[in-house]
């Protein structure tokens, strides 16, 4: 009894959208994966002539765990979050690892040694003695630029001065020249200025998780596995870009309003979905030194035209975004009051550098109490049209919901095929009876 009544009671946080975290002792409260989507991009130039941009995303539960913290610090309720936890405090970077030509190779190959790896007595990167025995290039630390976001990047390969170029003999910190081999470089000493020609090496790069928790001021480190290596330069595969029909619509659910305002005026929010195609997609565009966003597009319910929302929620990313209704006040209507019923809807907006901007197609429209939506809408208007709902109709009777597939009418034939032949058997069981 006591079993059947726990379970609904999870089922009816469920149903009430409360997220159920459980953490036994040393547990993370998500998955450490690795790092997904990487992809690597050559900036060819500027003052840094061997700079890469190099982008990655990360899992839903990752950044919804870094959403709902963030927002129990805003809350005040940081405390009580963390109670759950065996430990005061938590967060997590990036580790990137880089090797030239031959990832094997004991000198310009991975770099990746018992360093990079924190424990109790040491930070990351540094030796017994408090000593850094990590190059400038070894990217061991890397914050990332805000974990409830899918995306992240960060430039690599870049910032060589005379002395990260040489390191520090006397301190056992590796330099740059010491995981490199001459024939791959020039280095200008006046100018500290190091040249790598891409066109004829090529860089390869691999990247992980490091989530770091702190008990009384304790530190503990976990890591994940490295994720799939990408490349740029001489044998790297060259990054295609993004064309509309590659931008599915957004997938977006549950407006609701919030008990926030923006310049007295409400704020709405609503659940977008990020399945893995678009972080994949996302995380390659980022590489190449673009972007995709979300624009929202809302109205007051009845209104004919539409309102692109300039106070929202922008950036890729998994649970609820936030949108304020300040642009929808004109001279008409001077203020929003907080039980008007609004209507909503977004597309996908993708920046390429050198490209024309392109944009998905537009959600389907969502307004309050409406019930969750899947993927579609139509893409000069955003209603759900025509072509939107035909999508989930049976192609050949146009209203059934095709179970399993299959039109109804194909089932009952099926039936009906399946009661002849038992007739015919009974039957002819019958006569052989009768015979006998």
């Amino acid at each position: 009894m006591k079993k059947l009544l726990s379970v609904f009671l999870v089922f009816l946080m469920l149903l009430s959208g409360v997220t159920i975290i459980s953490s036994a002792e040393g547990e993370l409260p998500f998955e450490l994966t690795a790092p997904q989507n990487v992809y690597a991009k050559w900036l060819e130039g500027g003052d840094s002539p061997t700079t890469v941009q190099f982008a990655y995303s990360l899992t839903n539960e990752m950044t919804a765990f870094f959403k709902d913290r963030d927002e129990a610090a805003i809350n005040g309720t940081i405390d009580s979050f963390m109670s759950k936890y065996d430990y005061d405090e938590i967060w997590m970077s990036c580790q990137i690892d880089w090797a030239i030509d031959d990832v094997q190779d004991p000198v310009s190959g991975w770099h990746y040694t018992q360093y990079w790896d924190g424990s109790s007595e040491r930070s990351i990167g540094y030796d017994d003695d408090w000593h850094i025995r990590v190059s400038a290039w070894d990217e061991t630390d890397v914050w990332l630029n805000n974990a409830t976001e899918t995306v992240q990047e960060a430039w690599i390969l870049r910032g060589v001065t005379t002395s990260s170029f040489y390191g520090d003999p006397e301190q056992n910190t590796p330099g740059i020249k010491d995981q490199l081999i001459p024939d791959q470089y020039s280095y200008d000493e006046s100018e500290e200025r190091l040249a790598i020609d891409f066109s004829e090496h090529t860089a390869y790069f691999r990247a992980r998780f490091v989530v770091t928790t702190r008990d009384e001021n304790v530190d503990k480190y976990y890591y994940s596995d490295w994720s799939n290596v990408c490349s740029v330069g001489k044998n790297a595969e060259l990054l295609e870009p993004l064309t509309k029909r590659d931008l599915k619509a957004p997938v977006i659910t549950a407006l609701r309003m919030t008990d926030k305002t923006f310049n007295d005026n409400p704020v709405v929010a609503f659940t977008l979905t990020v399945p893995d195609e678009l972080a994949e997609m996302a995380s390659r565009v980022a590489a190449s030194g673009g972007a995709i966003y979300i624009e929202t597009e809302a109205r007051v319910k009845g209104d004919a035209e539409w309102t692109i929302m300039g106070n929202t929620d922008r950036e890729v990313k998994a649970g609820e975004l936030e949108c304020a209704l300040l642009s929808l006040v004109n001279s008409e209507r001077t203020s929003i009051p907080a039980d008007t019923e609004i209507e909503l809807r977004c597309r996908y907006y993708c920046y390429q550098q050198g490209l024309d901007d392109i944009y998905s197609d537009y959600s389907k429209v969502i307004s309050f109490g409406t019930d969750e939506i899947s993927e579609g809408g139509s893409e000069t208007t955003g209603e759900v049209g025509e072509t939107a709902e035909a999508e989930d109709k049976c192609p050949i009777c146009g209203f059934c919901p095709r179970p399993l597939g299959l039109c109804i009418f194909i089932w009952l034939a099926i039936i009906a095929v399946i009661v002849v032949v038992i007739i015919i058997i009974a039957k002819s069981r019958g006569k052989n009876k009768k015979q006998s």
